[in-house]
């Protein structure tokens, strides 16, 4: 799925893209009169809302297709309306109209003059290269992704946009890496006796890395499919421990196994596997928790999941292998 963003100029008016309105039912009428009247006409556009106006043509409320259809006959339709429509006018830019669209998640707006008269409609079609099947859920929740990535992409005009954008998540790993070294200078001493602990640091790092990412990765599918709750968490989290820990034994052996042949020991090497076995599970625990926090505490997290896991996990990892290493070995 594509947006056709790029061969339109974002800074032009909406009323320049403005569909008319086919799908207006008057204030006055029944549903059983409203539907008669839609059927006399020639509607040669998709319908997804309807629009109530009043006699002067000023937009009053908005009624989906569903809740109309199943309407009773004899009920008015102001009754049934919602009378706090959200529009747009027609002098917004398709650049504010693309923000609509990421803000609400609405397949469709009515377009208004100044006067809040109904001057015709856009739907969501307009930024795609490709209709949208509106009964596909998960074909819409990626538009919407899309049309929010593109309104930031939109307003990154200039390098200064793009560094605010950025620098605040830079600054966790920032702030992870400063951290990372006060720890490693807490553990001077069992570096300095055991300089192969500090050639495995970036391996350690690395794996524990991956794994809370794959965590985090498959957390956040879980996270779009269904709602965030306790139950659905400890499952998730059980799960995933479950599975690090299996892959990090897998990996413990493994680097032990090549620790050996550096000539320190089979003692250093058992405690470099064992350090990457206690933060891999740690680390996949983590990253299948974070999603389903931030989820909570009203964060995004597909925006703030990815830097604030790799602070932790590399703090945690860091402070786990040496402190290990330090118990066992001084």
């Amino acid at each position: 799925m594509s947006t056709n963003k790029g061969q339109t100029d974002l800074s032009r008016p909406v009323r320049d893209f403005v569909l008319p309105v086919e799908t207006s039912l008057l204030a006055g009428q029944t549903i059983g009169q409203s539907l008669a009247a839609i059927r006399t006409r020639n509607i040669g556009h998709k319908v997804i809302y309807f629009y109530v106006v009043d006699d002067q043509n000023r937009l009053l409320g908005v009624i989906p297709t569903r809740k109309l259809l199943l309407g009773k006959p004899d009920e008015s339709v102001t009754a049934l309306m919602d009378s706090n429509p959200i529009s747009i006018t027609d002098t917004m830019t398709l650049e504010d109209a693309m923000e609509m669209f990421a803000m609400h998640r609405l397949l469709a707006f009515p377009v208004v003059d100044d006067d809040g008269k109904l001057v015709g409609h856009i739907d969501i079609d307009l930024y795609t290269d490709e209709a949208i099947d509106v009964s596909e859920s998960h074909q819409l929740a990626e538009m919407f992704q899309l049309l929010g990535v593109s309104v930031q992409q939109a307003r990154r005009s200039s390098p200064w946009a793009g560094y605010m954008l950025r620098m605040p998540w830079l600054l966790c790993n920032i702030a992870g890496g400063v951290a990372c070294a006060i720890i490693a200078g807490l553990f001077q001493a069992v570096l300095a006796k055991v300089l192969l602990l500090a050639m495995f640091i970036p391996l350690v790092l690395t794996l524990s890395e991956s794994i809370s990412m794959q965590a985090m990765a498959m957390s956040l599918q879980q996270l779009r499919s269904m709602r965030a709750a306790w139950k659905i968490l400890a499952r998730r989290v059980s799960t995933e421990w479950k599975t690090a820990a299996l892959v990090g034994i897998s990996c413990g052996l493994l680097v032990a196994l090549a620790a050996t042949f550096f000539g320190q020991g089979a003692a250093t090497a058992g405690i470099i596997g064992a350090s990457i076995v206690a933060s891999m599970v740690v680390a996949g625990t983590l990253g299948a928790n974070m999603p389903f926090i931030l989820h909570m505490l009203k964060l995004d997290p597909k925006v703030a999941a990815g830097p604030v896991v790799l602070m932790i996990v590399d703090v945690a990892t860091t402070a786990i292998y040496l402190a290990l290493a330090n118990f066992l070995l001084l």
